[in-house]
């Protein structure tokens, strides 16, 4: 198998010229932004970020973080020659790949014991390394004997920073995008209405920029950010207002579809 180089060039270019890739499906905790300024307070940019030259500008494919954490530093870009395609290949892959990856005790015990960092969450993270995190593993092909599961975790997402803009909030590219062809395409009026409303669908809200906003917004404003379940920050108003049902009511349903589960 022959096997392509697909680097261009490694190019520095301000963190804040680089675009974000709309697609981009990771989330970044508070604990790992901490984790990440201390790395880079004490060891600095020792590997580069990954982008594709798009007519807009050079769009992100990995480092985002990175490039959200220092806007104002000159950064090390690897410039690859993909399309939009591969750079969604990359962006699902990249993270799962080095997840993968075992561990060798030994050697990981070896190392630890010369690694220090001044940083208080680096540290943390050491600690959960040599305490046994285990690394992603694929699940078996051979599929369980019931796909379905009762349990739903819920994301919690942990203000830090100062409060985005509201464009940043949510991305709207593929909904305005089918919202233009729906009213060029000339429809009945009652369909047009319908797809219009359907094709709101589409946007893709950023719920960790969103519970920063709520966190700074004023009272009405977060109220209604509540009634609309951008935030639930009361599960019994959630609940009260039917975005949130009962476990007994889903448990019910559950086992009258599914009597044998």
């Amino acid at each position: 198998m022959q096997i392509r180089d697909r680097i261009k060039e490694l190019r520095r270019v301000p963190a804040s010229e680089l675009l974000p890739n709309p697609k981009n499906w990771r989330t970044h905790p508070v604990a790992q932004q901490d984790a990440l300024r201390g790395v880079l307070a004490e060891v600095g940019y020792a590997d580069a970020l990954i982008a594709r030259e798009t007519p807009e500008g050079l769009m992100l494919v990995d480092g985002h973080l990175r490039a959200e954490t220092t806007p104002d530093a000159d950064v090390p870009v690897l410039v690859l020659d993909i399309n939009e395609a591969e750079a969604d290949l990359m962006l699902a892959t990249l993270d799962p790949l080095a997840a993968m990856a075992g561990r060798d005790e030994e050697r990981l015990t070896e190392l630890l014991s010369t690694v220090s960092s001044d940083n208080d969450t680096v540290n943390a993270l050491l600690q959960t390394l040599a305490n046994g995190y285990e690394p992603l593993t694929i699940a078996d092909s051979e599929p369980p004997d019931n796909v379905y599961v009762q349990t739903v975790d819920t994301p919690i997402y942990e203000p830090s920073g100062p409060p985005p803009e509201i464009a940043e909030l949510s991305d709207r590219s593929t909904a305005d995008e089918l919202l233009r062809e729906i009213r060029d395409a000339e429809l009945p009026e009652e369909v047009e209405r319908f797809l219009l409303d359907a094709a709101e669908r589409h946007v893709v809200f950023n719920f960790q920029r969103i519970a920063n906003y709520y966190a700074h917004a004023p009272a009405d404003v977060q109220a209604l950010m509540e009634r609309s379940a951008l935030v639930v920050i009361d599960y019994d108003q959630a609940i009260e207002n039917g975005f949130v049902r009962l476990k007994e009511d889903i448990d019910a349903a559950f086992h009258q579809d599914y009597p044998d589960a």
